[in-house]
């Protein structure tokens, strides 16, 4: 499958944006990853980081490196933004597992510290959800979730995933074989391709 208008692809809720990012997006992001607080888990570290190394030629790489994976049906990434005031709250990103008979994508989001415990996390995968069903038509949305991130299980079960399963050794992460924990959602208007 190939979407021809990734750029096109943009969502709204009650509070939020979702839409892929653009190189004129450098500055509101830049100024959010900038109003960060500390680290507060382990799991915050990477949007930390990133303010360290985000710069206006990485936005615009990073910007036309996600319009090439979406047009070989790779990844879906798109950038999360506060319908009131268009600040950068996070992302969220569909990886195609497999297509063909099976139309299976992972689902993986991320939300800047600042933002925590306000509920934009699940309302930013239910709309991801949404794009991932009736514009991309999968069938099987997946999130792997490490077993002591809580906030990531809320987050999916108030976006309407359901635990599946713990797949042991799952996923290699600091240097070892880690389990994660599988929440599901199902498409059942998605016939396959």
């Amino acid at each position: 499958m190939q979407i021809t208008d990734f750029m096109s692809i943009k969502r709204e809720s009650e509070r939020l944006v979702v839409r892929p990012m653009k190189e004129d997006d450098f500055k509101t992001i830049m100024d959010s990853l900038k109003g960060q607080g500390t680290q507060k888990n382990k799991y915050d570290e990477e949007e930390l980081e990133l303010t360290d190394v985000f710069t206006e030629a990485f936005c615009k790489e990073t910007a036309d490196n996600l319009v090439q994976y979406a047009k070989n049906d790779k990844a879906y990434e798109f950038r999360v933004f506060k319908k009131d005031d268009g600040s950068y709250i996070g992302g969220v990103i569909i990886k195609t597992i497999k297509r063909r008979n099976f139309q299976w994508a992972e689902v993986g989001y991320w939300l800047l510290n600042q933002h925590w415990n306000k509920g934009y996390g699940s309302e930013m995968v239910k709309v991801m959800i949404d794009i991932a069903f009736n514009e991309l038509c999968f069938h099987r949305l997946e999130a792997h979730i490490n077993l002591d991130n809580i906030a990531s299980q809320k987050t999916a079960e108030g976006a309407g995933m359901k635990f599946e399963c713990i797949r042991k050794g799952f996923i290699f992460e600091s240097d070892v074989w880690t389990d994660n924990m599988i929440y599901v959602i199902n498409n059942t208007n998605c016939t396959g391709l």
